[in-house]
């Protein structure tokens, strides 16, 4: 009799332990749920339908004509694809291709501290058209009948787009909200990536200090469309590029906070010096070390020649 007693008492243990556990999970997922819907129904963004960026549209040929022909997989050709990557992929799918651009985006983390495994992450993507303040850089120096006229130089607004994604079924980076919004010209002129104007034809380059040459990552050849029609590497690539180079390691979930984005990017294609050109920078302001406030990663790529890489470690004063 004790026996069986006993029995029922470690079962009602065992039941009311998964219980707690089952409530603790679905509290950690409210609660990220309400910092998702917070961060993509900010002001002045459009709630997007999440499923519907997914399609066909965004699965075509056009878009991925690396995935295998005439075989079945259950995975997809973005599967494994780092969230910020594929986030890219996200706007580029939706908005009109333009020639001279620069991306400024911001990436964080979410996870619950009492069930690590309910964990998301946030990030903004807001491209900028250039064409047009390179083609009003050029009318300063060149006759208005020798510029090209400016749907040659890109037409197109600048947009910001915001993305929840978290890891899915067989999806390193699964989409769960998204939203839009359009960028007004003085505020893109008067916006900040990384110690440039987002319109500035400079490319930002970060701190003045000494940088120090890194291996560049050693990826398989994208599904995606990965280079240009000019030669160099697309954003998207960039950005899986240099994150690989970031996270590589492994990388440490980090204390989320609304305000303050753990890592900040900014690509820029087509736009300083040489046409044919891109740049990436990355900066991560949130660093676990008592000796360093600040690591900062760079990658320059001209057509025809192999990236470059660099890193930079600011130390805490």
């Amino acid at each position: 009799m004790s026996s069986r007693i006993l029995l029922w008492a470690t079962a009602l243990i065992l039941l009311s332990t998964q219980a707690a556990a089952n409530n603790a999970y679905q509290q950690a997922q409210l609660e990220l749920e309400a910092n998702a819907l917070s961060f993509t129904q900010a002001q002045g963004h459009a709630v997007v339908d999440a499923q519907a960026l997914t399609d066909e549209h965004y699965y075509s040929k056009e878009n991925f004509p690396g995935a295998r022909d005439g075989q079945e997989s259950i995975n997809l050709p973005d599967a494994d694809l780092d969230p910020i990557t594929r986030s890219i992929l996200f706007l580029e799918a939706q908005e009109a291709r333009l020639v001279h651009v620069r991306y400024r985006i911001t990436y964080s983390m979410d996870a619950s501290a009492d069930v690590p495994e309910a964990q998301q992450g946030y990030v903004e993507v807001t491209r900028y058209n250039v064409g047009p303040s390179l083609r009003g850089d050029l009318l300063m120096s060149v006759p208005d009948g020798q510029v090209a006229d400016p749907a040659q130089f890109g037409v197109g607004p600048h947009v910001s787009w915001r993305f929840v994604l978290a890891p899915a079924m067989g999806v390193r980076a699964g989409l769960l909200h998204a939203s839009r919004k359009e960028i007004p010209e003085a505020q893109a002129r008067a916006a900040n990536c990384l110690g440039e104007p987002c319109l500035s034809l400079v490319d930002p380059s970060g701190p003045d200090q000494g940088w120090t040459p890194i291996t560049p990552p050693q990826l398989d050849r994208p599904a995606y469309v990965g280079t240009s029609a000019l030669g160099v590497s697309q954003p998207a690539r960039v950005m899986e590029e240099l994150w690989e180079n970031i996270a590589s390691d492994g990388m440490d979930t980090l204390q989320y906070a609304p305000d303050e984005p753990h890592f900040v990017f900014v690509v820029s294609l087509n736009i300083d010096g040489q046409e044919a050109a891109v740049s990436g920078l990355a900066m991560q302001s949130l660093v676990m070390d008592g000796t360093v406030s600040q690591i900062w990663t760079q990658r320059h790529e001209v057509a025809q020649m192999p990236a470059e890489f660099s890193r930079l470690h600011v130390s805490r004063r």
